[in-house]
């Protein structure tokens, strides 16, 4: 009798993580994607996005809004690309002590060079991805509330312009839905 009323359980969580699923993904399929051209990049957006030019001097600056919310920015031009330099590792404790509350934030550890290897205190994660045929990196926060979302392209035209893309809206949803936006981005290689 116990083993039935836990098979009964399971068939029961089975059938509601399924309809939550189902739920879910007929949310996501009404939205409507539009493509957005910057130069000779294009990506689809959802058609509540809004993609509003910038002021800025050395390259082009784009904001994403949604109704009346900035979720990022998209840079094209020279920009440079991501890493995690508002901290510094050692292993000597007056540094740290001199340091550890200050606006460049020391960590103390006993293995610096390990640690500073595997990004053990930074705030994203990074990795490379193949997009159209062109390493991008991206970087994900490793927690929800603290971090950005982004993609940076090195070169995407003769000039060696760059393109990044960076989100700091860190919702679950946004994460998804940028990681599937980033999918949906062509560099024209005409100008390549």
């Amino acid at each position: 009798m116990k083993y039935k009323n836990i098979h009964v359980k399971v068939e029961y969580n089975f059938l509601l993580l399924v309809c939550v699923l189902i739920i879910l993904s007929s949310c996501c399929k009404d939205q409507k994607f539009i493509k957005h051209e910057i130069a000779n990049v294009s990506m689809s957006l959802p058609e509540s996005f809004v993609i509003k030019k910038e002021p800025a001097e050395d390259s082009q600056v784009f904001s994403i809004n949604t109704g009346n919310k900035r979720l990022g920015y998209i840079y094209y031009g020279d920009y440079k690309s991501f890493e995690e330099d508002s901290f510094f590792i050692t292993d000597d404790k007056e540094l740290y002590e001199k340091y550890k509350n200050r606006e460049l934030k020391a960590y103390f550890s006993k293995n610096t060079e390990r640690d500073s290897k595997n990004g053990i205190f930074n705030v994203n994660y990074y990795y490379y991805d193949t997009i159209n045929k062109y390493r991008a990196q991206i970087m994900l926060p490793k927690k929800a509330n603290k971090g950005f979302i982004g993609i940076h392209f090195d070169s995407v035209d003769i000039h060696k312009n760059k393109m990044a893309i960076i989100v700091n809206d860190l919702n679950e949803e946004n994460k998804e839905l940028f990681l599937k936006i980033f999918k949906t981005i062509k560099i024209n290689s005409v100008q390549h």
